[in-house]
């Protein structure tokens, strides 16, 4: 990608994250969000269509670079590992950008922010289970019916858990969640 395309991006992208943890996503305008980035409205344009689907390069960037984690981190001999860590992972980013979060849980648009969300993480997880199917490993049921399973479950887990102001320690839940994903997926693994 060219470099000025990259910092463009990056430019937007800074912007539009110091932008929600000021306001609600709706009330964010693509004229303030160019104003603040220094990036000119025809540019922004010219690569995506309205902040939604702004919103919807963003959260495929954040994913990439989960996956550039993921993949540096992972035993691959466990295919269970990568469930862990996708959710280790989507734990911390919501730490880390919790003003953020808590914009957004606030936000008119959340249930439109929220099936962007959704839709990648299961993207993601019905690539990684279509590959471990091809690799041998036994899945409980078919990978698309999984992959709804995983994604509905980790999502909203972590949302009752964000909503209800984190009533258990991050530890704590993502434990939980490790260890009922583990169940499920190491059932039709074990002989």
């Amino acid at each position: 990608m060219d470099l000025r395309i990259q910092k463009t991006y990056m430019a937007l992208s800074n912007t539009f994250f110091e932008l929600l943890e000021e306001k609600r996503f709706e009330d964010i305008t693509v004229n303030e969000l160019c104003e603040r980035s220094m990036v000119r409205r025809a540019t922004f344009y010219k690569h995506f269509g309205d902040k939604y689907e702004f919103f919807t390069f963003i959260i495929r960037e954040i994913q990439a670079e989960f996956d550039r984690e993921i993949a540096a981190s992972l035993d691959t001999a466990m295919p269970i590992d990568f469930y862990i860590t996708i959710v280790r992972r989507v734990m911390t980013f919501f730490k880390e950008k919790d003003k953020l979060v808590q914009s957004v849980l606030k936000s008119e648009c959340y249930p439109s922010l929220f099936r962007i969300l959704s839709e990648q993480v299961e993207f993601d997880i019905l690539q990684k289970l279509k590959e471990n199917a091809e690799k041998g490993y036994k899945l409980i049921a078919d990978p698309e019916v999984m992959a709804h399973f995983f994604t509905g479950a980790i999502l909203e887990t972590l949302q009752w858990w964000l909503t209800s102001k984190m009533p258990i320690s991050q530890e704590s839940i993502e434990k939980q969640i490790v260890d009922m994903m583990k169940a499920v997926y190491l059932t039709a693994n074990t002989d």
